[in-house]
């Protein structure tokens, strides 16, 4: 007989199956656009004919449903009774904490087991389509969350790891990348996000942030830069619509250099060129 732990043991290795290739994206510390990067990687992939997933691990600071436009949207239900993620384009689907809680102003108070528990439940609890890609939107740092990710799902195609110019960001970032290396998980490279400001009128470029450390580490580590983004003005406003960047703004440059870093991600796990 299967006890309720085997029985749920089964159901996340089964949905685990269904998903083709695993990435998690990393930040060393907050406001660095990390969740946007998230959502902009996912939609990308989408528009590249692949079917998507969304997971938001960030459980004190779900920002996915914001950034998708699904905030306050219930979580529907399967053909076989399992709840399941919301489905937002045709191939492309969200499941964040932030959907099963009644409030968006409530704090979920949670030490690590607890963290750990709900995303075995992500898994275990939820009934995932078959994905080409699962995107994993990890909260900053390296605690409980991506560790409990990196156990759960095990082996993962790589992370990508955001990060601003800022030279105090990018203390941070060492450990992310740390973090990565002594769990033997792939680095698909970095993105540099608010590289710098673009002046509407004239269209002069201005450095934002001072100091090159990211440089070095990129040097360092042999790693790649997968993107550089500039301070689009129409990002933050894509982001209070609801409305992904690189779906709805993808004409402007920092969406085209957006697409381009989904295609280096594609090269690098699929060998597309």
């Amino acid at each position: 007989m299967v006890d309720e732990k085997d029985q749920k043991d089964l159901q996340v290795q089964e949905n685990l199956k269904k998903i083709k290739h695993r990435i998690m994206v990393m930040s060393g510390k907050g406001g660095v656009g990390k969740s946007f990067v998230a959502t902009n990687l996912a939609y990308g992939l989408a528009m590249q004919g692949k079917t998507v997933g969304i997971l938001d691990v960030d459980v004190h600071g779900p920002s996915v449903v914001k950034l998708t436009g699904i905030e306050g949207m219930g979580i529907p239900t399967a053909e076989n009774g399992m709840p399941a993620p919301i489905k937002v384009l045709s191939n492309l689907y969200v499941l964040s904490v932030a959907s099963l809680i009644k409030s968006e102003d409530s704090a979920l108070i949670w030490r690590g087991p607890m963290k750990m528990a709900l995303i075995k439940q992500f898994f275990s609890d939820f009934e995932w389509p078959e994905l080409d890609y699962l995107i994993i939107d990890c909260p900053p740092g390296t605690g409980d969350e991506p560790l409990s990710i990196v156990q759960t799902v095990g082996t993962l195609d790589g992370a990508v790891i955001v990060s601003t110019p800022q030279d105090l960001a990018v203390l941070d970032v060492k450990k992310s990348v740390n973090f990565a290396q002594q769990l033997n998980l792939p680095i698909l490279g970095l993105v540099e996000n608010m590289k710098y400001f673009r002046c509407p009128d004239c269209g002069k470029t201005s450095q934002i942030f001072s100091g090159n450390g990211l440089e070095k580490l990129i040097f360092d580590h042999q790693l790649d830069l997968l993107a550089e983004l500039e301070m689009d003005p129409n990002i933050g406003l894509s982001a209070d619509q609801g409305k992904p960047y690189i779906y709805f703004y993808n004409k402007m440059p920092s969406a085209q250099n957006l697409m381009d870093m989904v295609l280096k991600v594609l090269e690098k796990i699929e060998d597309v060129k």
